[in-house]
């Protein structure tokens, strides 16, 4: 089977009706009405309330508690526990022999562990009401990135500064704090290859000098944005790499699949690891950034990666998202 005639059964199997999908797995919806709602079916999810919905209008699910999202094939992936050629060929009855690889992403993704379920429904419940400030909107706006793309992936803002956790730390000094999130930020959920939420970062709109822009929560840090994008491509695709999320949101707009590494100082063996494995099927791409730390990370990406192809950046120019945002052409 060729790319074209996978893409075509892709497509096939992401447009078949999700609550016929739904009830072949099993899966009881509510009644009728533009959401259909149940218990999350998700293995890794102990749902006690109809937390899962199904919008009949846009053909994709939601859990609305551990923030787990997508088409008709993550869906039987998720409950099946099999691969992306697997679970097309569960939906439409037919055996698909292409099978595109992708090595695992690593479990152990961060440094220590955070309070995920917080961060899932802090992400969730923002997202549901569609948490998105002004300031958010037009800095999303004036850098061009897809209002489509803003739904997918999940970003929301914050106005204040909110808890990254349920519990207080302690401090150098013995004294108790709870760590918190700046503001004003927006905030990107940072999703494993079954799209669950794994991580959440702030970036900072309006800081202070010698403030930081981008955050994690307290003690835990993940590599890779946007693994996923590696189970869609067939052997042979081009894969763009970057650094940080803004450049990847700005790749994305353009139409280019993307896998962005959160900075240039956070490659880590197991993100290593994975985009070499990339490297092995996948062409690979890069605009590395106008600075020594772009540099730098491009230096670690060829000596991991030698065909990487490196595209340069006009002068004046910082990064990718800089001439996007300007409308400049790049090829």
């Amino acid at each position: 089977m060729n790319d074209y005639e996978y893409k075509q059964l892709r497509q096939r199997a992401i447009d078949c009706n999700m609550v016929e999908v739904c009830g072949r797995l099993g899966i009881e919806l509510g009644p009728r009405g533009r959401w259909r709602e149940c218990r999350c079916p998700n293995p890794q999810h102990e749902d006690r309330d109809p937390s899962f919905k199904v919008n009949v209008n846009t053909n994709r699910f939601k859990c609305f508690s551990c923030g787990v999202r997508g088409n008709n094939i993550d869906l039987v992936q998720m409950v099946h526990g099999c691969s992306y050629s697997e679970a097309i060929s569960f939906i439409l009855g037919n055996s698909v022999s292409y099978v595109p690889y992708s090595k695992p992403l690593p479990e152990k993704s961060q440094k220590n562990d955070v309070d995920i379920q917080w961060l899932r429904g802090l992400v969730s419940a923002r997202e549901y009401y569609r948490c998105l400030s002004p300031w958010a909107q037009e800095f999303l706006k004036e850098r061009r990135i897809s209002p489509n793309l803003i739904d997918r992936l999940g970003i929301v803002s914050i106005d204040r500064p909110v808890a990254t956790q349920r519990q207080k730390l302690t401090s150098s000094k013995g004294k108790l704090y709870t760590p918190m999130f700046p503001a004003p930020s927006l905030l990107f959920p940072y999703r494993d290859e079954n799209g669950i939420v794994i991580n959440v970062q702030a970036r900072l709109h309006t800081r202070k000098e010698g403030q930081q822009r981008f955050h994690f929560p307290v003690g835990s840090h993940t590599s890779l944005f946007n693994p996923r994008v590696t189970l869609t491509l067939p052997d042979g695709a081009d894969l763009w790499l970057c650094e940080g999320v803004t450049d990847a949101l700005a790749l994305m707009t353009s139409g280019r699949p993307t896998l962005a590494i959160a900075s240039a100082t956070s490659l880590t063996r197991e993100a290593s690891d994975f985009i070499a494995a990339q490297a092995t099927r996948l062409h690979l791409h890069i605009y590395p950034d106008n600075d020594s730390p772009g540099e730098a990370l491009y230096q670690k990406l060829l000596a991991l990666c030698p065909n990487i192809r490196r595209h340069t950046l006009p002068d004046g120019i910082k990064d990718f998202g800089q001439a996007w945002a300007q409308g400049i052409e790049l090829s």
